[in-house]
Formats: structure tokens, C-alpha cells, sequence
């Protein structure tokens, strides 16, 4: 996570992006990705930059389940739940991952370094069970071999 300012986040982004409604979303992906989460502070600011309501900034920042208004751990690991990864054994993926962490889905560890969630499709579907840790895909997962990649982070 950067030591930055939300400000110099969100104008560097105005300056890419733009300063209206079709920017709300690259700055919002933008600050999450540098900060690890949007405050309600960041929000308002985006808010203000874009020209847009507050309303409509948090509605694009709840919406995507990639974008989060809560902190999150230092390292994100995303377990694709959809129909193909759940037939090939996701949910016992889960169940590993969430007994190895001791944290469940949603959840972040108590040092602050993993949180760990689950996701709909991340166009892995042919290599099932998949997941993404740091935005680094994983494939044709065991529980074994997921716990294992995680432990890797510690």
C-alpha cells in the first residue's frame, strides 16, 4: 500500500482520466489498487473531481466486488465460486484456506497481511478451480496446493 495521498491519487487520475462521469471508475480502481481501499473521504473527493454525485461514486465503488470501501490485508486472495470452479472442488478449497488462515471468507487475518474472499468468474473456467492472489492467477487448485501458495505469502 502506498504512503500517498488520496488527493495526488485522484488528480493524477483526473489528469489521465478525465474530470467527469466515465473517470469515476478508473480513479476509483486507481486508489483502491494504491491505497488497498476507498474511504467514504476518497469517495467524496472523487465525488467532487468528477463532477458527480456522492451517491453515484458509491454506487460504482459497491457495485464491483474488485473495489473495496473496506481495508483489506497487505496480500488478496480471491477463490473463484462459480459453477465450474465449485464442481471441481472450490468449496473444499475454501474450507482449507479458511481452516489454514483461520479467518473465513470476507475476512483478513489479525496481522493485517491476507484477506481472503471469494469472487464470481475470473475467465478461468477451463482450468477450474482457479483463484487470484495479488491479482496473480492460479489453476487446477487442490487444498493442498492453495494453502500452499498462500502459506507462500506469510
Amino acid at each position: 500500500m502506498s504512503g500517498r495521498p488520496v488527493s495526488q491519487i485522484i488528480e493524477e487520475g483526473a489528469a489521465r482520466y478525465g474530470r467527469n462521469q466515465e473517470a469515476v471508475l478508473r480513479i476509483l480502481t486507481d486508489v483502491d489498487r494504491e491505497l488497498g481501499s476507498v474511504s467514504e473521504e476518497a469517495m467524496a473527493a472523487i465525488a467532487k473531481c468528477c463532477r458527480v454525485s456522492s451517491a453515484e461514486v458509491q454506487s460504482v465503488a459497491t457495485f464491483y466486488s474488485f473495489i473495496s470501501t473496506k481495508p483489506r490485508g497487505r496480500h488478496l486472495v480471491r477463490l473463484c465460486r462459480t459453477i465450474s470452479c465449485s464442481m471441481k472442488g472450490s468449496a473444499g478449497i475454501l474450507a482449507a484456506l479458511e481452516k489454514d488462515l483461520g479467518i473465513a471468507a470476507g475476512q483478513t487475518t489479525p496481522d493485517g497481511r491476507i484477506t481472503l474472499e471469494t469472487t464470481s468468474c475470473i475467465g478461468l473456467c477451463d482450468q477450474s478451480p482457479a483463484m487470484l492472489v495479488d491479482d496473480t492467477p492460479h489453476s487446477r487448485l487442490t487444498p493442498e496446493t492453495a494453502c500452499e501458495i498462500v502459506r507462500g505469502l506469510k
